[in-house]
């Protein structure tokens, strides 16, 4: 088992943007059979967002199965809805904890400076030189839905 740091989020987000498209919709395919409740999530989290965004959850959520695939050595076990949803409760807790519902607090509370959460750097990979261009309120749908992904899989902060 290899520990999850920013190299392997690095490695690993490097080789799937390099994937042939057939490689994509195949691997694509295949999480989705292999996770259907972290699908079903990222589609819940993001029905109110456009097709563009839905995808883009789904994206990051297939990379975070990435990272933890090359971590284990071998596809991640299915994970149970009963995590997922004790995730979002918590989630929904520590965001009604948060002052205010800003956007920029949410993103900037996942994932502090010099202390990245998991979630907070793939989102930093993800989004890349750009981030200061994208929705904010987008942005932070997406740190929080991977945030409860992270907590349901109990997984926390990157190491440097």
């Amino acid at each position: 088992m290899r520990g999850i740091d920013q190299t392997l989020v690095d490695e690993v987000w490097r080789e799937t943007a390099s994937y042939p498209p057939g490689r994509v919709d195949d691997e694509a395919r295949d999480f989705l059979v292999q996770q259907p409740h972290v699908a079903a999530f990222a589609h819940a989290v993001t029905r109110e967002h456009d097709p563009a965004v839905q995808r883009a959850a789904l994206g990051l959520c297939f990379l975070l199965f990435k990272v933890l695939e090359r971590s284990l050595g071998r596809p991640f076990p299915l994970l149970a809805e009963s995590r997922l949803h004790a995730a979002h409760g918590a989630a929904a807790e520590w965001l009604a904890a948060l002052e205010g519902e800003e956007s920029e607090r949410v993103v900037e509370a996942a994932g502090p400076a010099g202390h990245p959460t998991l979630a907070a750097y793939i989102i930093s990979v993800f989004y890349g030189e750009g981030a200061e261009e994208c929705d904010e309120h987008v942005r932070a749908g997406l740190v929080l839905m991977l945030r409860t992904l992270t907590d349901a899989l109990d997984l926390g902060e990157v190491e440097a």
